[in-house]
């Protein structure tokens, strides 16, 4: 089984390539706009500060480790220590204009680790690395390009997706793609 997660996670990094708990938003520094500037994950435990992007609503989904569970996604990675795997959705006039995938490992070295993996496995090329602030998260961005040639690929298979579908619709199917759960949708004020 653990071959098949592996295979699992190479198509969905090459396609990335080809195409180029719970977490709670902190407090925003911008109080004019409504927005926030940063999330907390792992119950506090961790915060991602959120780049400079024009959204309008953001969709956090929760992805779960579970080690006795052998078709879940995130097992392929407990060797590397990963807590926790969160997709962050940010969208504009409900359209997906971008999207963070957040691992969460319990320690740099498991990070790096993790990373070194995901580049055997096709991730070349990719917009993906450690993040600056927390040497124990890696950050894979899909830029609007990249959420839209997702969503045109997983359309054009009849998966899940229509051509034209919605940010919200996306973060949804997302979240269930990864057996996930939609754990905020946060709107700017």
């Amino acid at each position: 089984m653990k071959k098949g997660m592996r295979i699992c996670v190479a198509l969905m990094l090459a396609l990335t390539v080809a195409l180029a708990g719970c977490g709670l938003f902190g407090e925003s520094s911008d109080k004019g706009s409504g927005k926030t500037d940063a999330i907390s994950l792992l119950d506090g435990q961790r915060t991602y500060k959120l780049p400079d992007v024009d959204y309008d609503t953001l969709y956090l989904c929760q992805i779960d480790v579970n080690p006795n569970d052998e078709s879940a996604i995130l097992t392929e990675f407990l060797d590397y220590g990963i807590q926790k795997e969160y997709h962050l959705t940010y969208a504009k006039d409900g359209k997906a204009i971008r999207q963070d995938d957040i691992f969460i490992c319990d320690t740099g070295d498991n990070a790096k680790a993790m990373y070194d993996a995901l580049m055997e496995m096709g991730g070349e090329g990719m917009d993906f690395g450690a993040y600056a602030d927390d040497p124990s998260i890696l950050v894979l961005v899909y830029d609007q390009e990249m959420v839209e040639g997702t969503i045109l690929q997983f359309a054009g298979y009849g998966i899940g997706l229509e051509a034209d579908a919605d940010a919200a619709t996306y973060a949804q199917f997302d979240a269930d793609m990864y057996a996930g759960y939609l754990v905020d949708i946060t709107p700017a004020e």
